[in-house]
């Protein structure tokens, strides 16, 4: 037996909810398809422009970089070229530094007070201009700030060792100080310099008929030496850099320092001259330093 049909209205309402549905989730799934392709637009869009506003923060970076180099630079070019026209007040300035960091009344300060004096003032003031710090052949007006810093070193080397009496700690702090070439070669243009202001002294005395050590006599008769400026540029422009020191050098230097310095030469074993001091006759009881050489030429320093 069949069961009984329902009529045709009560079939179609029967389906009508189950065409909505459909319709809803199609609704849904396009919208959501739109929403993701929108996000994804959104996200590309965003990250071209981060991107871009990273590459522009980058630039102007380096752009503010690259100017201020140029800017210091120019600052550094327009203050060189301003301070070539002022060699005066170059040399006031080396005055006014060495009266001002050497007050004291010690004959180490009273000399290196008088020291840019001489040099500056004697023989007129542009030959000093023609000093070499070793390779560095021709400086012009910087050896005043050169020569400054060189001196400025040795005042400041010279304060610390001589507070130090322990031994250890001093041969320590001189392997420190000898494993700087830099230092090392700032030293010895310090003393270069007081050897020549040395004989620029002892010139400017013998000059007026004043009585000067034999050494210097010695020394003044050489025709590479015979004043102050052919001293500097024969004998000491070169050395350090092309030659040593010969023996009147060894006078000059032991002299110009205050200390007698004691040579034990190998090549004169067993002779009268093995050991030799300069200067011989030194004019007090100044402190001795023991030196070896070979030649008269390279010395070492002996550890007892």
């Amino acid at each position: 037996m069949e069961a009984p049909r329902s009529p045709p209205r009560e079939r179609e309402r029967a389906r009508t909810p189950a065409v909505g549905s459909d319709q809803v989730h199609s609704w849904i799934l396009v919208t959501s398809q739109v929403v993701s392709i929108a996000w994804r637009a959104a996200r590309a869009s965003v990250t071209m422009v981060l991107s871009l506003l990273s590459a522009s923060l980058c630039y102007f970076r380096r752009l503010h970089l690259h100017l201020g180099h140029r800017l210091k630079w120019w600052i550094g070019y327009l203050q060189r070229k301003f301070k070539r026209n002022l060699s005066v007040e170059a040399e006031v300035d080396l005055l006014s530094y060495c009266a001002r960091e050497w007050k004291g009344e010690t004959p180490r300060a009273k000399l290196m007070r008088k020291l840019p004096e001489k040099l500056l003032f004697s023989q007129g003031c542009n030959w000093i201009q023609q000093y070499s710090f070793g390779p560095e052949k021709y400086t012009g007006s910087n050896v005043f700030g050169k020569l400054r810093k060189c001196v400025e070193l040795l005042k400041t080397q010279w304060t610390e060792f001589s507070g130090m009496r322990d031994y250890h700690k001093r041969g320590s702090m001189c392997n420190i100080l000898f494993s700087d070439a830099i230092l090392e070669y700032k030293l010895y243009e310090a003393v270069k310099f007081i050897m020549l202001y040395q004989v620029t002294e002892v010139y400017e005395q013998m000059k007026t008929n004043k009585i000067i050590p034999g050494l210097f006599r010695l020394l003044f008769s050489r025709e590479s030496s015979s004043d102050p400026l052919s001293f500097m540029m024969n004998h000491l422009n070169p050395m350090g850099d092309t030659c040593g020191l010969e023996q009147i050098d060894m006078f000059i230097l032991g002299y110009s320092l205050q200390v007698k310095i004691k040579v034990f030469r190998l090549f004169k074993f067993n002779s009268r001259d093995f050991t030799v001091y300069y200067p011989e006759d030194p004019v007090r009881e100044w402190p001795e330093i023991a030196l070896l050489t070979e030649n008269d030429r390279q010395y070492h320093i002996p550890v007892f």
